[in-house]
Parts: structure tokens; C-alpha cells; sequence
């Protein structure tokens, strides 16, 4: 409670035990008991119509876990924050089953049409992605039909970044 919701219902109060006690019916005791209701009533409520409240979420502090396809692991999907260290892609062994295409739909914004899209502009690793500048975001958008602030506020770049650097599922 705040001073001036505390100060309104002790000024409510007093004004109904007066009026109640000096100009009407009943005892002192039942004004005063109605007195303090009515004060206590009237500060809690002018109490809660001036809370300002909690800052509003605006988003900005959330990193929502992706949901991954039917038969696969979860992976670590949270957004790199300013303050983290940038991931690094760890190179990809040679003659193993880990040079096809990734599954780019692990990427917050990527369906599956957008996924094929990117297939088609020759875009089939996170690694690709994750050496993408802002002129390939740019480019990338126009040639698959997204916008380029979509690709940002999503963060595929970082969200590539980490998923390059994670060891790949063999099978």
C-alpha cells in the first residue's frame, strides 16, 4: 500500500465514523466497525489502481526451445546472448555419413518449405548458414521468399552457429 491509499482510507474512515456516529442510528461500536471497512475497502483499492505493476515482457529475455520433429533428440537451441562467447563449427569428419545435407529445420524458422527453398539455393549445411553476413541475409531473403527481418529476429546465424558447432548425430 502506498501513502496517499493509506492517508485516503484514514480520511474515509474517520469522515463514516463521524457521520455515522454523530448524525445516525446506531452506536459508536458499529460506526466504528463500519468505519474501518469502508477505510480499509476504499485504501486497498486506491492502493491497487495506482500499482504501476511489473515491467511488461517484451520477449527479449525469452529463448523458446524449438519442437523438434517425431524421432529425433532435442538439441540445445538457446539463443546466444550478447554477453556469450560466439560459437565455433568444429570441422566435419571426412568419408563419414556426417557430410549430407543437415536438417535445417532445427532452426527456430525454418519449415519445412522454407527448408526446401534453401535447398534449392544450394543451402543444405548450418555451417552455410552460420557464415551468412548481412548481405547474405539480404540475398537469402529475396531468393527463398522470406523477410530479412524475420531471418534477424529469428537468429538463424547464431541459432547455425551453435548447432555447426554441436557433434553430429551419426544415423
Amino acid at each position: 500500500m502506498t501513502p496517499a491509499s493509506r492517508t485516503t482510507g484514514a480520511v474515509t474512515a474517520l469522515l463514516v465514523f463521524l457521520g455515522i456516529g454523530l448524525f445516525g442510528q446506531m452506536g459508536w461500536l458499529a460506526a466504528l466497525v463500519l468505519a474501518v471497512i469502508a477505510g480499509g475497502m476504499l485504501a486497498l483499492t486506491v492502493g491497487w489502481l495506482s500499482d504501476p505493476g511489473s515491467a511488461a515482457m517484451d520477449g527479449s529475455d525469452w529463448d523458446a526451445m524449438p519442437v523438434q520433429p517425431a524421432g529425433q533428440t532435442p538439441r540445445a537451441m538457446a539463443r546466444p546472448r550478447e554477453n556469450d562467447a560466439p560459437a565455433v563449427a568444429r570441422p566435419l569428419a571426412t568419408g563419414s555419413k556426417l557430410e549430407g545435407p543437415d536438417d535445417l529445420r532445427a532452426i527456430k524458422g525454418i519449415g519445412p518449405k522454407v527448408q526446401q527453398s534453401l535447398e534449392q539455393a544450394g543451402v543444405t549445411r548450418f555451417s552455410q548458414i552460420a557464415a551468412w553476413d548481412d548481405a547474405d541475409v539480404d540475398r537469402m531473403a529475396d531468393v527463398i521468399g522470406r523477410a530479412a527481418s524475420h531471418i534477424r529476429n529469428d537468429d538463424w546465424v547464431g541459432q547455425a552457429r551453435v548447432l555447426a558447432a554441436l557433434p553430429q548425430e551419426a544415423g
